[in-house]
């Protein structure tokens, strides 16, 4: 069975004061996440009133973070709901597949399963999701040993309190675990997703897809705009520094520093052609330096170029 992929960097977000309803961006880096390669979208209550309402919602989980959200997950008929295990007697009003999140700690695996299970008919499920800090060598042993004891499958989900979350999540992977729930960007607590679809790419010696990494582009420039809360990755930062929209390339004619945010757009809007030309062939090559062939980076920049120019565009009308 294929591992499927959850992020859940839409869960405890701090979206940007004033651009924080801004249902478009939000749902387009939804469609950014799906195009990196997330299978699911996790989300909670701040992150889905920023939404359109998910109609079909077949890429959409619900996080609970109180009993009376299960209003919520019930009438938005998302995929699955997360259920916290302090949360699980709000199980029976649930009328969704459910996930039911056990935090570990670093505590041996199967002697929580041990108690929770005489505590709770685990039967009723529809996936554990273990979450904790595990020793990556350990991950193959945890997965193998819990899909002997049982069929309800299993969700890991790495915390990277000891630096180990994506050399786990990479495991899991290995080990066919039935899904993984890592975090878009460098965000210091889980595995980024971005790294861990390169990272497997590298492994087994396939060319990273530029539709992945269009999405991993698309979402690193889309989140930058409407939220604080997710971090930056290595490819994210390389994005920062080489695709700035026209209104964050610094102006070259410029000596001192704007004093005001308003002359720092307008200064900033100031930019020379050829500057641009060097700044997408630079693109281009550091693209090339992934293992893409030239002329798949070639392509790939130019499509994130005019990703970035549409997505500036879309701001200048909000602004407008």
């Amino acid at each position: 069975m294929k591992t499927v992929l959850i992020d859940k960097s839409l869960v405890g977000t701090s979206f940007t004061k004033g651009l924080a309803d801004d249902k478009k961006a939000v749902f387009l880096y939804v469609c950014a996440l799906i195009e990196a390669g997330a299978s699911y979208i996790e989300l909670d209550f701040d992150s889905v009133v920023r939404l359109p309402k998910p109609s079909g919602a077949e890429n959409y989980i619900f996080r609970l973070n109180r009993p009376e959200e299960f209003v919520v997950a019930n009438a938005l008929n998302f995929s699955y709901a997360v259920l916290p295990l302090r949360l699980s007697y709000v199980m029976s009003k649930l009328e969704l597949p459910v996930i039911l999140e056990i935090d570990t700690g670093d505590s041996d695996v199967f002697d929580i399963l041990q108690i929770v299970a005489s505590n709770i008919d685990l039967s009723q499920y529809g996936m554990i999701r273990l979450t904790g800090d595990f020793e990556p060598d350990s991950i193959p042993e945890i997965i193998s040993t819990y899909k002997r004891r049982t069929i309800i499958p299993i969700d890991i989900c790495p915390k990277n309190s000891m630096l180990t979350a994506l050399n786990s999540a990479i495991a899991a992977v290995s080990a066919n675990s039935d899904a993984v729930t890592v975090r878009f960007g460098d965000y210091k607590d889980y595995a980024s997703l971005e790294e861990l679809l390169i990272m497997l790419s590298s492994m087994h010696k396939l060319i990273v897809s530029p539709d992945y990494l269009e999405g991993i582009c698309k979402a690193a420039l889309i989140s930058s705009i409407f939220s604080e809360g997710v971090g930056r990755s290595n490819l994210s930062l390389m994005m920062q520094k080489y695709m700035h929209g026209p209104l964050r390339i610094p102006n070259i004619d410029r000596v001192a520093e704007p004093e005001t945010a308003e002359l720092s757009r307008l200064l900033g809007s100031r930019i020379r052609m050829n500057d641009v030309s060097d700044r997408g062939n630079l693109m281009s090559r550091v693209l090339g330096n992934l293992g893409l062939e030239q002329e798949v980076s070639g392509k790939l920049a130019d499509i994130l170029q005019n990703c970035n120019i549409e997505l500036f565009k879309v701001i200048k009308e909000d602004d407008e």
